[in-house]
């Protein structure tokens, strides 16, 4: 009897890989065999994000492509699930009349009941996923309650709720157990964690008495949450990365008291001194919107000198893009695209220096890295810091902790040669 093969498509944040990974152990725990090639698949899921329109562009390109597949296999099964799907699910299926079914963000605890359905199946049986991954997405808390004015997230995915703590500790020793090495705390601000009275530096402590287990990372913060007791903890624990990414948005106090930011630019400058004098060897990385509506010449060159003042290791610099439901869609001063476009390259093209410059400071020294893959005898792997290392390997070195020299810095990676 053949086999039902499925594909998953995930859009956005890591959020979405992680639900798309628990969407794959429920098939997989029924029998269903994961496939890359989506012309292979008895099922596919569109896992979807709304935070930017490119992002619902590409969802609705790929459903698309899907039409003509279902018209040849009419036996086809596609879903589409994720934050998308939970603000637009009636124009979804108004659009692509042959989607078997939507599911939100707010309802992906549906999945299993859903997919059952179609699988003709009453099982349950949830099997662990095979650890073929060095790391894993761990999500630890849903939703979010900061109604920034921009962001569409809690309308999507609704108010912020922290997951109980036996569960987020049951899964990373369940996945340690499995081989990974590394857990990625994922949250739409996990520093606000706080579960029976377990705030997020206490579910820290909990999670690094986990055995074998080699690293903590954790996304994304919220400066207004970041506590003196958490920067001690990261200073203190040596499981925890070397890496916060802490976003910024603007560093105009206008423009950030418009997207409901809730802190100024000087208290993030004095946020952000207060982390690295603590932590010398930390990288810190931001996000930035350019084009925020009423954002003047001087707001941005606020932002830009903010960035060569602070001297992020990465930026993530995002052209604003007006999402229903928030009240920033409503504002009328909206900047052209064409200058959003030249400030975006231009803070960018800045960024890239600053990056490559931070760099420079491993050139000829040898670092400890953690080897998530190997492909044609290249090693792909990152240190604490969060920087992507390369160097060639003709052993398989998966999952390992090497010491690579440093040889040759790039603004967003680095690569060496292999240390016996």
């Amino acid at each position: 009897m053949k086999s039902i093969n499925f594909f998953i498509e995930t859009i956005g944040c890591q959020m979405n890989v992680n639900d798309s990974e628990k969407m794959a152990e429920i098939l997989s725990g029924k029998g269903c065999i994961q496939v890359k090639d989506v012309h292979q698949a008895d099922i596919v899921i569109v896992n979807t994000c709304s935070v930017r329109f490119s992002a619902e562009h590409k969802a609705y390109s790929l459903l698309g492509r899907l039409k003509e597949q279902k018209e040849n296999n009419p036996n086809l099964v596609i879903g589409v699930t994720g934050c998308m799907a939970e603000y637009a699910a009636k124009e979804i299926k108004a659009r692509c009349k042959f989607v078997d079914f939507v599911l939100g963000a707010k309802k992906t605890d549906l999945f299993e009941e859903t997919i059952n359905r179609f699988l003709h199946t009453q099982s349950a049986r949830l099997s662990v996923r095979p650890a073929d991954d060095v790391f894993k997405y761990v999500t630890i808390m849903r939703g979010c309650s900061n109604f920034c004015s921009y962001c569409i997230v809690p309308h999507v995915r609704g108010p912020e709720i922290s997951i109980d703590y036996n569960k987020i500790l049951n899964e990373i020793n369940t996945a340690v157990d499995n081989g990974i090495k590394e857990i990625i705390l994922l949250g739409q601000n996990v520093n606000s964690y706080n579960y029976e009275g377990v705030n997020f530096t206490q579910l820290l402590q909990k999670i690094s008495k986990t055995d074998k287990l080699n690293r903590i990372r954790f996304m994304t913060n919220h400066p207004k949450d970041f506590s003196d007791e958490l920067i001690e903890e990261i200073s203190n624990n040596k499981k925890i990365c070397r890496h916060i990414h802490l976003p910024l948005q603007s560093g105009s106090n206008k423009i950030l008291k418009a997207m409901n930011r809730k802190y100024t630019y000087e208290q993030y400058e004095t946020l952000y001194n207060k982390i690295k004098n603590k932590i010398p060897d930390i990288n810190i990385t931001s996000d930035i919107i350019i084009g925020f509506p009423g954002e003047t010449d001087d707001d941005f060159q606020a932002t830009f000198d903010a960035s060569r003042k602070l001297q992020f290791g990465g930026l993530f610099i995002f052209k604003y893009s007006p999402r229903p439901k928030t009240y920033a869609a409503k504002l009328k001063d909206r900047v052209p695209l064409e200058i959003i476009k030249k400030r975006h390259t231009a803070l960018l093209e800045d960024s890239n220096i600053i990056s490559k410059n931070i760099n420079e400071k491993y050139l000829n020294k040898t670092v400890e890295v953690l080897v998530e893959n190997i492909d044609n005898n290249v090693a792909q792997a990152r240190n604490s810091q969060n920087i992507k290392i390369f160097f060639d390997c003709d052993e398989n070195l998966k999952g390992r902790v090497v010491n690579v020299k440093i040889n040759k810095v790039l603004p967003n990676s680095m690569s060496g040669i292999l240390q016996q």
